[in-house]
C-alpha cells in the first residue's frame, strides 16, 4: 500500500491530522488558509483529492464522509482497484471506510481505531459479521474467483455454515460459521482448477521460481512447468534470477503482467521443496504462503521524474507515485524543494552542473535494489535529467545489467507558459535553449537562425543568467532579422510559482535587460495573433487554419 493521505479542511481537522498521520505513516494535506501546519497545502479540494485518488494513495479525510462522497463520485469505475477511502469525524471518536473494502480499506479503519480508541464504522455486512471480506484475502492468498465472492457471502449470512478445505488461519480464526460439513466449500489449494460449486478456491502464494537466465523464453518455460505439475499461477510468490546477471526488459514486463515480483539471488533458495528442476527453471514449493521480501533483492529501478514548472496541481499522477515509491530522491537541490516529503525517504542534492555525475549516482542506488526517482523541474525528457540518465546508461550498458529505467511525462515550462497565453504554440513550433554550457554558442545560433528563418514559434528556455547576458543580446538580433518588429513576444516568468507574471509585447519592444533564467520567451510566428477580451485579459495565439493559393488549411491537410 502506498503512503496513505491524511487530510484537513479546518483548523481543528488540521489538528487530528498531524496526530493521526504517524499513525498510518501518512502525509498530511490542510486546505489553504484554513488547515495550517501541514506537510502540504491545496487550494482546490476537487482537484487534490482526485490527484490523490488517481495516483492510488489511501485517503483519510477528516470530515465529514458527505465531503468525500460528493468529490469522488464522478471518479468512481472498479472496486477491486479503487484504493482505501475513509472519514475520520472531527473528534476522532468515528472512523468510516467508503472505498476501497477489497483493498485494506476496512483493515485500515481497524487499525486506526484501535490505535485512536474510536469505534470503525463497519457497514459492509460480511465484514462485520464475520470479521473479514471474503473477496479480499490477505497477502499470502489469491482469490481465483472474485465474482462467486458476493453469493457465497449471502449464503453464510443467510444461515449456511462453511467448510474449509485446505490450511488458512485467517479462515479459521474469523468468525465464519464453520463446521465439517458445511455446505460452502471454502478450498485453499495451489493446484489450477475449477472453484468447488457455489464454493470459493483460494490459491496460497507458496511456489517460487529459479532462473538460471532473465529473458522472455524463461517465462514461456515457467508457464509449461506449471502447466505440467497442474499448480496455479496464482500460487507463485516471485521469480528469482541470479544476482549480477542482466534482466531482459521483456522478461521484466512479463513478469509485471502476471503480477510477479523479481527477486535477485547471489545463492540458490534453499528452503522448502524442490519440486521441479528442467529447461534452466526450478520450481520449490513452501509450507506455508511466504514474502517475496524475504528472499535476495529487488532489481531496482531509476524513474525519472518531471515535477512540472511549480504548480502542485500540474505534477502528473505518475510522476507522483513515482515519488511516492521512491526510497531514494536524487537531483538539484532547488527541485529536490519541490518535491514533497516522505518519512523515512532518503535525498540527494547537488548543484545543478553535474547531471551525468548525478545519473551515475541514481543508477548506483538502484543497482542496490532501491527505488529511485530523479527529478527535474517541467517535463524531464525537455532540457531536463532523463537525456542525462540515458547518456549515463548508454555510456556504461553492461554496469548496471539489472537496473529498471523508467521516464514519466510531465508538465513543460513551455506548456505551462502556453497555456497562461492561449494558444501561442498552437502550429509548428521549435524549441531552443540558449544556454552555452552544454553546446556551442555557434549552435545555438545556427538553430535559431535556421528556426526564425522557417516561421515557426519559438519556445526558448534558459534566455539570460546573471553573468550570461550577451546570448540574448545576440539571439535577439538573429531573430529580428528574421521577424517582423511587431511580431508578439511573451514573457512567461516563475509560471506556477511565487510571484507568476505574463506580459505580452511586440518583439520590437521585448528588452532584455528585464528578462532572467526564470524567464520563458515565447517568440510567436508570422501568423500568430494577440486579441484583448472585454474583461481585459489579452490572450496570444498562432491559429491552426493556413493559406495557400487564397485556400484555407488546416494542420490535419
Amino acid at each position: 500500500m502506498t503512503r496513505p493521505a491524511v487530510i484537513a479542511f479546518n483548523a481543528a481537522g488540521a489538528e487530528l491530522a498531524a496526530r493521526v498521520a504517524p499513525l498510518i505513516d501518512g502525509e498530511t494535506f490542510g486546505l489553504e488558509g484554513r488547515a495550517p501546519n501541514l506537510d502540504q497545502t491545496f487550494a482546490d479540494a476537487g482537484a487534490q483529492v482526485a490527484d490523490l485518488f488517481r495516483a492510488g494513495r489511501p485517503i483519510l479525510g477528516v470530515c465529514a464522509a458527505g465531503i468525500l462522497i460528493r468529490l469522488l463520485a464522478p471518479l468512481l469505475k472498479d472496486k477491486r482497484a479503487e484504493p482505501p477511502v475513509l472519514a475520520l469525524s472531527d473528534d476522532g471518536e468515528i472512523v468510516v471506510p467508503l472505498l476501497g473494502g477489497l483493498t485494506g480499506g476496512d483493515a485500515l479503519a481497524r487499525g486506526l481505531a484501535a490505535a485512536l480508541d474510536a469505534t470503525p464504522a463497519i457497514t459492509g455486512a460480511g465484514a462485520r459479521r464475520f470479521g473479514l471480506v471474503l473477496e479480499s484475502p490477505p497477502p499470502g492468498y489469491a482469490l481465483a474467483n472474485p465474482d462467486a465472492a458476493k453469493a457465497v457471502t449471502s449464503d453464510l449470512l443467510a444461515g449456511a455454515s462453511a467448510r474449509i478445505e485446505g490450511e488458512a488461519p485467517w479462515l479459521e480464526a474469523s468468525d465464519l460459521p464453520l463446521a465439517d460439513d458445511g455446505v460452502v466449500a471454502l478450498r485453499v489449494s495451489e493446484l489450477a482448477g475449477e472453484p468447488p460449486a457455489g464454493g470459493l478456491l483460494y490459491h496460497p502464494k507458496i511456489v517460487a521460481a529459479e532462473f538460471d537466465r532473465a529473458d522472455p523464453d524463461a517465462v514461456e518455460r515457467l508457464d509449461f512447468a506449471l502447466a505440467k505439475l497442474g499448480l496455479a499461477p496464482q500460487s507463485l510468490v516471485f521469480a528469482a534470477a541470479p544476482d549480477g546477471a542482466p534482466v531482459d526488459h521483456r522478461f521484466r514486463a512479463l513478469l509485471a503482467a502476471r503480477g510477479l515480483p523479481l527477486r535477485l539471488l547471489d545463492r540458490r533458495i534453499e528452503d522448502g521443496e524442490e519440486i521441479l528442476q528442467e529447461a534452466g527453471v526450478r520450481l520449490r514449493r513452501f509450507a506455508s504462503p511466504v514474502a517475496a521480501g524475504d528472499y535476495g533483492r529487488a532489481p531496482g529501478r531509476v524513474t525519472v521524474v518531471g515535477l512540472g514548472p511549480g504548480a502542485k496541481g500540474w505534477l502528473a499522477p505518475e510522476a507522483a507515485a513515482a515519488l511516492d515509491r521512491a526510497d531514494d530522491l536524487v537531483g538539484y537541490e532547488g527541485y529536490l524543494a519541490m518535491a514533497p516529503e516522505r518519512a523515512g525517504q532518503r535525498r540527494h542534492g547537488s548543484d545543478n552542473r553535474v547531471e551525468i555525475e548525478r545519473a551515475r549516482a541514481a543508477l548506483a542506488l538502484a543497482a542496490q535494489g532501491r527505488e529511485v526517482a530523479v527529478v527535474s523541474s517541467g517535463d524531464s525528457g525537455v532540457f531536463g535529467m532523463a537525456a542525462a540518465v540515458m547518456e549515463a546508461a548508454a555510456a556504461e550498458p553492461a554496469r548496471w545489467p539489472s537496473v529498471a529505467i523508467e521516464v514519466t511525462p510531465g508538465i513543460s515550462a513551455m506548456q505551462a507558459a502556453a497555456a497562461r497565453l492561449g494558444a501561442p504554440l498552437g502550429h509548428d513550433f521549435a524549441v531552443i535553449s540558449l544556454s552555452d554550457l552544454l553546446k556551442p554558442w555557434e549552435t545555438i545560433a545556427a538553430r535559431l537562425d535556421a528556426a526564425a528563418a522557417a516561421d515557426f514559434a519559438l519556445a526558448l528556455y534558459n534566455p539570460a543568467s546573471l553573468r550570461r547576458r550577451q546570448q540574448l543580446v545576440d539571439a535577439l538580433e538573429i531573430v529580428r532579422r528574421r521577424r517582423a518588429p511587431g511580431t508578439p513576444v511573451a514573457l512567461a516568468r516563475n509560471v506556477g510559482r511565487e510571484g507568476e507574471s505574463v506580459r505580452v509585447m511586440t518583439l520590437g519592444e521585448l528588452d532584455p535587460a528585464v528578462v532572467d533564467m526564470r524567464t520563458m520567451i515565447v517568440v510567436g510566428s508570422s501568423r500568430t495573433r494577440v486579441f484583448a477580451r472585454s474583461d481585459g485579459r489579452v490572450w496570444m495565439y498562432t491559429p491552426r487554419v493556413y493559406e495557400l493559393d487564397g485556400q484555407a488549411l488546416t494542420q490535419d491537410g
